[in-house]
């Protein structure tokens, strides 16, 4: 018997809303206008928005605090403007990393005329106050491609999973780790989620099994392991491949 739960999110219980004539968006958790107390978390995970942005437009200039928040470009090219003085465009495979600690304004947009897809994931930070700062790095598919690699890091330690690429270096004020990759049909990891820690897995693109469940495009999976013991996933890559993130992190 495996240690720990699996819970599969369909993509049809996601909150779909269309925010604006150029906003398409599905909602992992209570965002905005969409409010439910029972689907407010997942541990320090607070916000996943699967987010479409016709261009040119996108969302502009407005304020966060206290908040750990990265965008993983799917599609098109999204571009970045803040406070800090920083300013740049990054296509798809890439991420961008804005931690709003005491407070910082930023804008996202999409200035061509091909749709972007972007994840925009909020998780909240292990204390109020941190230093404003900003990074982002870039990414090719080869990066990515039938290995785990880890676009961000945290306060702790990263596991020591199987074709685990190590990335480039960004660090979340918090315990937990974010890896990506796009994988071929019947690619497989068998991994190890250690006691006292949870993942929350999302099927990007494509078709992935992950222990006895099925995802396909835009599914989801909450995985939580046990006290004592660690939690087997087994991740297989189905038919058409599957382009997959999983954001592991301390049990809470």
């Amino acid at each position: 018997m495996a240690a720990g739960s699996l819970r599969k999110i369909d993509h049809n219980h996601l909150h779909h809303t269309k925010g604006a004539w150029w906003l398409e968006s599905w909602f992992h958790f209570s965002f905005a206008n969409y409010y439910n107390p029972a689907n407010m978390n997942f541990g320090a995970l607070r916000v996943i928005n699967d987010d479409y942005i016709k261009g040119p437009s996108g969302f502009g200039k407005h304020p966060h605090r206290d908040a750990e928040i990265f965008t993983y470009i799917v599609e098109g090219q999204l571009s970045h403007e803040d406070s800090m003085g920083n300013k740049e465009a990054l296509p798809r495979g890439c991420v961008q990393y804005l931690s709003a600690g005491t407070g910082i304004t930023h804008s996202e947009f999409n200035h061509d005329k091909e749709t972007v897809r972007s994840l925009q994931i909020w998780m909240t930070p292990d204390r109020k106050g941190h230093t404003p700062q900003y990074g982002s790095n870039r990414y090719t598919k080869a990066d990515r491609h039938n290995k785990l690699l880890l676009i961000l890091g945290g306060s702790k330690e990263v596991p020591t999973w199987e074709a685990v690429s190590p990335g480039k270096g960004i660090k979340l004020h918090q315990d937990a780790n974010v890896f990506v990759s796009e994988c071929d049909a019947g690619t497989k990891f068998s991994l190890a989620l250690g006691a006292k820690r949870q993942a929350y897995l999302i099927c990007i693109e494509g078709n992935l099994a992950v222990n006895h469940e099925h995802l396909t495009t835009r599914d989801a999976a909450e995985a939580v392991a046990e006290d004592a013991e660690p939690m087997p996933l087994h991740l297989e890559a189905l038919q058409e491949g599957s382009h997959f993130m999983i954001i592991e992190m301390a049990k809470s």
